[in-house]
C-alpha cells in the first residue's frame, strides 16, 4: 500500500474503532496485537500485513477499510477484490510450488553472494 492508501485506511480504522466504543488499547487487545501496532495502523504507517489483517478482521473491514458484509466473509479472511475463481490446483500442489520457488530463490541468493 502506498502512503496515501495507508492514511485513508488509518482514518477508516479509527472511525470503525470509535463506532465500537473501543479505546485503542481495548481494540488492540481484541485484535491480539500491541497497542503500538494499532496506533501505527491508525496513523497510516506501515505494519506487517498479518497485523493489519488482524485489525481489519476485528473491525469487520475489507482491505480498503470498508465494512465487510456477512455474505462476503470467508472464514474470517479479508476477501480480495474481483470474482472468486477456482484454480484447479490442490493445496498440496500450491505448497509444492511454493517450496520450489523458495529453493530457486535460495539458489539465486547463493549465486549472488558467491559472485
Amino acid at each position: 500500500m502506498n502512503p496515501e492508501q495507508l492514511a485513508r485506511l488509518g482514518q477508516k480504522v479509527a472511525k470503525a474503532r470509535m463506532s465500537q466504543g473501543w479505546s485503542k488499547e481495548q481494540a488492540a487487545r481484541e485484535a491480539r496485537i500491541s497497542s503500538i501496532t494499532w496506533k501505527r495502523v491508525e496513523d497510516g504507517l506501515g505494519v506487517q500485513d498479518v497485523k493489519r489483517a488482524k485489525v481489519l478482521e476485528v473491525l469487520e473491514l475489507d482491505d480498503r477499510g470498508d465494512p465487510v458484509s456477512a455474505e462476503s466473509q470467508d472464514g474470517g479472511f479479508v476477501t480480495a477484490p474481483g470474482p472468486r475463481t477456482r484454480s484447479g490446483i490442490s493445496d498440496e500442489e500450491v505448497l509444492a510450488l511454493i517450496d520450489d520457488v523458495r529453493s530457486r530463490l535460495d539458489a539465486i541468493e547463493r549465486r549472488i553472494r558467491g559472485a
